[in-house]
C-alpha cells in the first residue's frame, strides 16, 4: 500500500516536472513559448488530474497513518498483555511446583501411615492369635479341672 501511494506521488511529481520543466535546447531564460489553446485545456485538464490524484493519494496516506497508529495502539497493549500472561504463567509454573511437592510429601507420609498401620494390624492379629490360644489353654484347663471335680 504505501509503495503504490509512493509511486503514484513520485509518478505524478515526475509528470509535472516533465510539464513545467523548459526544454533542454533553450540557454535563455527571456525565451518565449507558445501553445494552442487545445495544448493549453490539455494541460491544465492533465494538471487537474494530477491534483485531484495527489489529494486522493493524501487522504489515503492519512487515513494508512491513523490504521499504522491504532495498530501500533494495538501491537502495544498486546506486548504488556502478553508480559502479563508471561508472568502470570511463570507464578503458575512456581506454584505447581510446590503444589507437586507438598503432593509428594503428602503421598510420603501416607505411604508411612499405611506402613505404620500394616504393622499394627500384624501385631494386632499376633497379640489376638495369643490371646485366643490363651482362652483356649484356659477353657482346656477348665473343663480338666471340672471333670477332675465331677469324678471326685
Amino acid at each position: 500500500m504505501w509503495k503504490t501511494i509512493r509511486l503514484c506521488i513520485i509518478a505524478s511529481s515526475l509528470a509535472f516536472l516533465c510539464l513545467c520543466w523548459p526544454s533542454a535546447g533553450s540557454c535563455s531564460t527571456n525565451q518565449m513559448y507558445q501553445i494552442s489553446a487545445t495544448q493549453l485545456e490539455a494541460l491544465s485538464s492533465h494538471l487537474n488530474a494530477l491534483e485531484k490524484n495527489n489529494a486522493e493519494l493524501l487522504s489515503l496516506l492519512d487515513a494508512s497513518e491513523m490504521d499504522l497508529t491504532e495498530a501500533s495502539q494495538s501491537l502495544s497493549a498486546s506486548k504488556k498483555e502478553l508480559e502479563t500472561l508471561r508472568e502470570q504463567l511463570t507464578e503458575l509454573q512456581a506454584e505447581t511446583k510446590r503444589l507437586d511437592e507438598s503432593l509428594r510429601t503428602a503421598n510420603a507420609e501416607l505411604q508411612n501411615a499405611r506402613e505404620s498401620f500394616r504393622k499394627s494390624e500384624k501385631e494386632h492379629d499376633r497379640i489376638e492369635g495369643r490371646l485366643r490360644t490363651q482362652r483356649n489353654v484356659w477353657e482346656v484347663l477348665f473343663f480338666l479341672a471340672a471333670g477332675v471335680a465331677a469324678t471326685r
